[in-house]
């Protein structure tokens, strides 16, 4: 009985920390939106001001494509009506085996140039650089290497042909918004201290109707797999990120759409191609140089929707992603153990990554042994049911409020705009109700099997998500010259 109680007090107190961090980043990610109302021109002023000026830095945007016939040709389309007035689109072909270089070369007119190739970070040989022969994609640079087998490889191979003090990071099905660049590079020119890295607000495109490279409808997705994400993604970018950027602590930046200094990223090693964590790895390497060299540093999160991805819809997908991102997380802990609780690293050792390890590690974990607990005491018939539904009761109630909050926050910041506002709110809190019984234990399975690949070093394969499509809009695709 000893043990019986102790656990269920450890339980308690877990339970109760869990709150009072969720609370704390409500609170913080709050006090953050209300700032940047007040810091952050709109869209119309940020571009008359920077648009003009000479201080306006210019930026890479390195994307890896490996088999991508499927979407390659829109989705460079969508980068170039990308409206920066200082921008290069640089693609990285990694030896695919299907018509994506095929289609690269008849689309866009490509040809071989001569280009000075500085390898900065490591990665695999590149074989050649191309660029178009018609004025239209003057921004464009199509890389052209051996295969790596990993996305960091060819971001690398990227950062290694990039000539701008700045770089996003991207995947190459990503749809982005117009404006992204500028409201990220506004964080950039206006901070106190220097701005290493800045994440931006990365939802998913499923159920969307696109149309000549961009969203013209922002819709929720339609199946329920990709509606939980939707709901996981506004609350890991509004009320997570957000929280922890106002402190500056931000733990990631998501390999999705994320900004970086091209200087700093070099000086850390560039991405590591063998990390299952490439994107959460290569910021800690940041900041543990930043720190280590005594150099003051920043990092920043956009509430705005600045890109739009394809997620899993189907459960198969769903689960390869998730597991990988577990053993990602496992590998960040095992690597990266001497920033956990240490004061040298600032903010981001004492409070994130402390609530990583506790909050989001460990979990599964406890969970787990949480449920089994629950099957024993079913079975000697120790269960106090009264006391379980109480404990239950409160615990989904909180998840409801939080989902309440994460929705308030997306219609306060118009973080989307949305083309069906009421319909879209209900149905995201529709499956916000069901999350916890139903999407939830899903995600903590896919934690524990990937953590177990990785105790038992399971050949990892990484393998991108089978695309099934978005609707489209048929539109003449007109690039930003």
């Amino acid at each position: 009985m000893t043990f019986y109680y102790t656990f269920c007090y450890i339980v308690f107190a877990y339970s109760i920390a869990i709150l009072l961090s969720y609370l704390f980043l409500v609170v913080q990610s709050y006090r953050a939106q209300k700032k940047m109302k007040i810091d952050m021109p709109s869209d119309t002023t940020l571009k008359y001001l920077m648009e003009g000026s000479p201080l306006t830095p210019g930026v890479s945007i390195i994307a890896p494509a490996y088999n991508e016939e499927v979407t390659i040709i829109d989705n460079v389309y969508s980068l170039m009506q990308i409206d920066y007035p200082n921008y290069e689109i640089i693609i990285v072909n990694d030896a695919s085996t299907d018509r994506t270089m095929e289609l690269l070369l008849n689309e866009f007119q490509l040809v071989e140039v001569p280009y000075d190739i500085a390898m900065k970070v490591p990665s695999k040989p590149i074989k050649r650089v191309l660029k178009s022969s018609n004025p239209k994609f003057s921004k464009l640079v199509v890389v052209d290497k051996e295969h790596g087998g990993r996305k960091s490889d060819g971001s690398n191979a990227g950062i290694n042909v990039c000539n701008n003090k700045y770089f996003v990071c991207t995947d190459v099905d990503c749809i982005v918004e117009p404006m992204a660049l500028y409201r990220m590079m506004w964080l950039v020119v206006n901070s106190h201290k220097p701005m290493i890295g800045v994440s931006a607000t990365m939802l998913m495109n499923n159920g969307c109707l696109i149309g000549d490279g961009r969203v013209i409808e922002a819709r929720e997705p339609s199946r329920i797999l990709p509606l939980f994400q939707q709901m996981e993604y506004l609350r890991s970018f509004l009320v997570g990120k957000l929280g922890w950027a106002s402190i500056n602590a931000l733990p990631n930046i998501s390999g999705g759409f994320g900004l970086f200094d091209t200087d700093v990223v070099v000086k850390s090693g560039g991405y590591d191609q063998t990390s299952m964590a490439e994107d959460m790895d290569m910021l800690l390497r940041m900041v543990t140089y930043m720190k280590n060299s005594n150099q003051d540093f920043c990092l920043a999160q956009v509430p705005q929707v600045c890109c739009w991805t394809e997620g899993p819809s189907i459960l198969k997908a769903f689960y390869r992603q998730r597991t990988r991102w577990a053993r990602g997380l496992f590998e960040i802990v095992s690597h990266h153990r001497k920033l956990f609780f240490n004061p040298h690293y600032g903010p981001i050792g004492i409070f994130t990554l402390s609530y990583i390890f506790l909050f989001e590690f460990i979990a599964p974990v406890l969970e787990l042994l949480g449920a089994l607990f629950m099957l024993w005491l079913l079975i000697i018939d120790g269960i106090n049911w009264e006391a379980s539904l109480v404990i239950f009761g409160m615990v989904y109630m909180f998840a409801i409020l939080m989902a309440v909050c994460v929705l308030t926050f997306d219609y306060s910041t118009k973080a989307v705009n949305w083309h069906n506002r009421k319909r879209t709110y209900l149905k995201m809190f529709i499956a916000a109700m069901f999350e916890p019984i139903i999407f939830h234990p899903i995600v903590t399975y896919c934690s524990i099997v990937g953590y177990f690949n990785f105790i038992t070093q399971t050949t990892a394969v990484w393998k991108p998500i089978q695309r099934t499509g978005v609707k489209k809009n048929k539109a003449n695709k007109t690039p930003n010259a």
